[in-house]
Order: C-alpha cells, then sequence, then structure tokens
C-alpha cells in the first residue's frame, strides 16, 4: 500500500468540499443504474476506512457493519483489487456474521467494485440492492466506468493539491531569497565583501544561534533599516 498517497488523499479530501460534493454527485447518479442499487464510496483515510460519499443516509450504516466487522464484499475489493458480488445474502456463506446483519436491514445483494488511485487501490464503490440478482451485466459495466471515473476525479484532486503546493513553496523560497539578497547587500555595503563573503557570514551567524539564515537576514534588516523586511509578492508559476 502506497502510505504517501493515503495521506495525499486524506489531506484532500478534508480541505476539499467541491470534491466531497462531487463524490456525492456522483453516488447519486450511480444510484440510477440499472437495479437502482443504494450506493457509497468508501475510502482510506486518516488511518481508517471511511464512507466520503452516499446516495442515502443509511448507506453509511450498510458499510460500517463491514467497517467494524472487519470483513465484506468492500474490504475484499480494496485488498484485492477485484470486483467483488454477493448475488443473494440470503444464500451467502463468507464473511461470517455479515450477511444476516445485511439481511436484517433488507439487504439482499451487493457488489464493491475497487478504487484505483494513481496505481494504488484506495477504496470502492459499493451498490447495495433490496432484491437478489439485481446486478445484471449492465449494471456491472456501469459500476466499473463509474469506478473509473471517481479514480479519474481523485487523481486530478491530488495533482491539483500537489501544483498548488507547489506554487506556495516557490513563492516562499522567493521570500526567502529575496529577504537573504537584501541581507547580503547591507553586509556587502558596509564591509566592502563579495557575495559569498557576505553569505558565509549569515551562515555562521545562523548555524552559531542555531536559527535560520532567513531569520538572520530579517533581523539584520529590522536593525538597519528600523523596519522589519517588506512583504514581496510574486506570481503564481504558469501551468
Amino acid at each position: 500500500m502506497d502510505t504517501a498517497t493515503l495521506h495525499e488523499l486524506s489531506a484532500v479530501m478534508d480541505g476539499a468540499e467541491d470534491l466531497g460534493m462531487a463524490l456525492r454527485h456522483i453516488a447519486d447518479i450511480a444510484a440510477a443504474m440499472p437495479g437502482r442499487p443504494m450506493t457509497g464510496v468508501t475510502l482510506r483515510q486518516n488511518g481508517r476506512v471511511e464512507t466520503v460519499a452516499s446516495s442515502a443516509a443509511h448507506v453509511r450504516v450498510f458499510d460500517e457493519i463491514q467497517y467494524s466487522g472487519g470483513q465484506g464484499p468492500c474490504l475484499d475489493a480494496m485488498a484485492t483489487g477485484d470486483p467483488v458480488a454477493a448475488t443473494d445474502l440470503a444464500t451467502e456463506t463468507r464473511w461470517s456474521g455479515y450477511p444476516a446483519r445485511m439481511l436484517a436491514h433488507g439487504v439482499r445483494s451487493v457488489h464493491s467494485q475497487p478504487l484505483r488511485v494513481e496505481g494504488v487501490w484506495l477504496g470502492a464503490l459499493n451498490l447495495y440492492f433490496r432484491r437478489p440478482g439485481a446486478l445484471v451485466q449492465e449494471a456491472r459495466r456501469a459500476a466499473r466506468l463509474t469506478a473509473e471515473h471517481i479514480g479519474l476525479l481523485l487523481d486530478a484532486a491530488l495533482r491539483s493539491a500537489r501544483q498548488i503546493e507547489l506554487a506556495t513553496q516557490l513563492r516562499e523560497a522567493l521570500g526567502t531569497r529575496a529577504i537573504i539578497d537584501q541581507a547580503l547587500g547591507i553586509i556587502m555595503g558596509e564591509h566592502h565583501w563579495t557575495a559569498h563573503d557576505a553569505f558565509d557570514l549569515l551562515r555562521q551567524i545562523s548555524h552559531e544561534q542555531n536559527r535560520k539564515v532567513r531569520e538572520v537576514s530579517s533581523d539584520l534588516i529590522r536593525s538597519v533599516s528600523g523596519h522589519p523586511p517588506e512583504s514581496l509578492h510574486f506570481d503564481d508559476p504558469p501551468s
């Protein structure tokens, strides 16, 4: 399992209301596929498995039966990367007490389609039906296509989040560079030193005080000008 991707996806999901809305919209659309299933989207988040979108509130109850019991078609699909179906829970012998608990909620058949995000199986699209044998071939195809669409959506969300993070890091780096350059100019002007020698001094002070070069530079600018360094603004890099 790609732990880095898990953490990234969790952060994206936690901070993107639009993404959550998009997933809920997809769940609603999937509920209109043949057999009219109740649908839910499961993802690994923050070290646990969670339902991040559903077509109905009680779908989360169905999902939680699997999560709490540690077994069921959803978890198997995520573990293997293969779709898992239970066409009639009344005759199902897998997953210990899971079938009986689902039957108590009026669910007769289940299908879990794994979700692939950046080459890693990180979730599942779960379909719950009130009658047995409801997952016809057309519905299986719709489930596969819907899961692929969700995977593409999450891939795009991760790429967008990384691009934003990169732009933020670049702005911070440019701002730091500008402050250090100002400090270098002050030192070079006072001592008639080269830029190399001036930077060596900043680095030496940074090491002795166990502080960042940017902080040392900011203090120097403040001591000379009487004001903190001005905030510099930079445009985002072209996408």
